[in-house]
């Protein structure tokens, strides 16, 4: 049997959010899915957890590898058409599989979806409040390298197609996992259509102590292997390499300037911004040059 989308879900040491993150799967008005929950070697009681649910979900597990590796292991075994990229801490909202397939029934076969998220604090024990106003409006680029605008990278859907044909995840360890939607973002970056779900936000975003953000030095060095990669050649040559810098320049900066220097890491921010210097520079000049381009236009299609 085939799906439109196999949720991809890797679970460490999460017993206290997991259940809420897979009862949000469960309660979704769009039912053409599987859900993968990856236990990735867990020491408290999320493979508990996991099991409680039986055959609704499909419970994988594996030691401490860290999460490229355990979507790499469901992706593996994914017959979804596109793959969802889903934290264990995080939570969708009902509609959210529901929006995503009628925008991918609107652009015919899209390489990479994109869907906006809002925040919600540890300690809430009712379910993030979905946005009142379906209206679904998106913007199309020509492939995710060439938007105009700022994109974060949440809420990825990919087409498993391109997702295989790139390889996948990389198969990092549980500390150098880092950057792992940066790296699949250059990876497909170019690879066809990118569509851009500016609303209805359709997951939510759990703000908590063990955020991966918190840890700022391994979000920046693993930045700077994101550079090193680069010059090795890892995700192209000469064609669209100033789109590339100029993506791993934007991040860099923003990630030395908000959470480095501002939090006092002001060697780290150094360091950070030393080892992607060109790519830095690439990403000011774009910068500027954006104020001369058109904005890209906002396509509003039908409401759920």
């Amino acid at each position: 049997m085939n799906y439109r989308f196999s949720i991809l879900m890797p679970v460490h040491n999460h017993q206290n959010y997991v259940g809420q993150a897979i009862d949000s799967v469960l309660a979704q008005t769009f039912k053409d899915y599987e859900l993968f929950a990856i236990d990735d070697g867990s020491s408290d009681l999320s493979a508990a957890v996991l099991a409680s649910y039986g055959t609704r979900i499909k419970f994988l597990q594996q030691s401490n590898q860290g999460p490229e590796v355990a979507r790499n292991k469901a992706a593996a075994q994914a017959r979804g058409e596109y793959l969802v990229f889903f934290d264990s801490d995080d939570y969708l909202f009902p509609f959210a599989l529901e929006t995503l397939d009628k925008v991918i029934s609107s652009f015919g076969t899209p390489t990479l979806l994109m869907g906006s998220m809002e925040r919600f604090q540890e300690g809430e024990e009712k379910a993030p409040e979905a946005p009142t106003d379906r209206t679904i409006r998106v913007v199309k680029y020509p492939d995710y390298l060439s938007k105009t605008e700022a994109v974060g990278t949440m809420g990825i859907v990919v087409r498993k197609s391109e997702f295989d044909a790139v390889g996948g995840l990389r198969n990092s360890t549980p500390e150098t996992w880092y950057c792992d939607d940066n790296t699949l973002l250059l990876k497909v970056g170019t690879r066809g259509q990118s569509i851009l779900i500016e609303s209805p936000s359709i997951s939510a975003y759990r703000q908590h102590g063990e955020n991966s953000t918190k840890n700022t030095e391994a979000v920046a060095n693993a930045l700077i292997r994101l550079a090193d990669s680069e010059r090795e050649g890892v995700f192209g040559g000469k064609e669209r390499r100033a789109d590339r810098y100029a993506y791993i320049g934007g991040r860099a900066a923003a990630w030395a300037f908000y959470y480095c220097w501002r939090a006092g890491h002001r060697k780290l921010a150094i360091k950070l911004l030393s080892g992607t210097a060109p790519m830095v520079s690439m990403a000011v000049i774009r910068k500027f040059l954006r104020k001369f381009r058109p904005t890209a236009q906002t396509i509003v299609l039908e409401g759920n």
